[in-house]
């Protein structure tokens, strides 16, 4: 549902599809409650039985970005062009470490069991809030109370993510692998239109170098600030990342 105003502004220029992973809204849960390996897998299978062919722009929001990274990682020759709306880097998800707040990029298997059993004893309750706090009330009624319904579901059935043992280590060796690619050399996508776009409100010193790190991915990238938006650009600035997604269109239909 919060997809609902870029998905009406994107529609009028190419078809647009987006879904739930496994656990969420209307889907059923997985093996592995947002096991990288399994997502990919999962989308791969799903635009195969709904014969969705390549190639394919995607878009993700948050940890979405590093889902895109992970399926373009494994099906690059699919993907041809991708956008990140304030994506997470595979360095920010850290876990403490003998003491020290560490990316789970950068530490062993070993490490993982322990580390991921502090941090679930660590992180707050989750609280669903109400259906049409901000950014939320720009939504129709009817659209806050889906997800309002979706958002409850996913702390009554999933909690924080990741939530058992097997879905951090996927995530480990997911973002490792992620790690690796990004310093293996400049412009590790080439020329593969790129999109990032980042947040003004709320933001630190620390995300911004992030954020030039993901543009830094590709030669044919562009990082942009949605000024007076928050972390939720797709709610709070939906223009901005229509016009993200029609411009790395225009981009890949030129260059092929």
């Amino acid at each position: 549902m919060e997809w609902a105003l870029v998905q009406a502004a994107v529609s009028k220029f190419t078809r647009i599809c987006v879904y739930d992973r496994a656990g969420y809204a209307w889907s059923d849960r997985g093996a592995v409650d947002d096991g990288i390996s399994e997502i990919v897998d999962d989308l791969h299978l799903l635009l195969n039985a709904a014969e969705i062919k390549p190639p394919y722009v995607l878009v993700g929001q948050s940890l979405g970005s590093l889902y895109a990274r992970a399926y373009q990682r494994r099906f690059p020759q699919q993907v041809t062009g991708m956008v990140f709306v304030d994506g997470t880097h595979e360095n920010d998800i850290r876990l403490v470490v003998n003491g020290q707040r560490t990316a789970l990029s950068q530490i062993t298997p070993e490490q993982v069991p322990r580390a991921h059993a502090d941090y679930l004893k660590s992180v707050p309750t989750l609280k669903a809030g109400s259906a049409g706090a901000p950014p939320f009330d720009r939504l129709s009624p009817v659209q806050q109370a889906q997800r309002q319904w979706a958002f409850e579901k996913i702390v009554r059935d999933m909690g924080w993510l990741p939530n058992t043992v097997a879905a951090a280590e996927s995530w480990r060796e997911e973002f490792a692998a992620l790690r690796a690619q990004r310093l293996s050399r400049d412009h590790v996508l080439g020329s593969l239109p790129l999109r990032v776009l980042e947040r003004s409100k709320d933001t630190t010193e620390v995300w911004h170098r992030q954020q030039l790190e993901l543009a830094a991915l590709s030669s044919a990238s562009k990082l942009i600030t949605a000024e007076g938006s928050g972390h939720m650009i797709h709610l709070e600035r939906p223009d901005l990342v229509s016009g993200a997604i029609q411009s790395v269109i225009e981009e890949s239909r030129a260059k092929h």
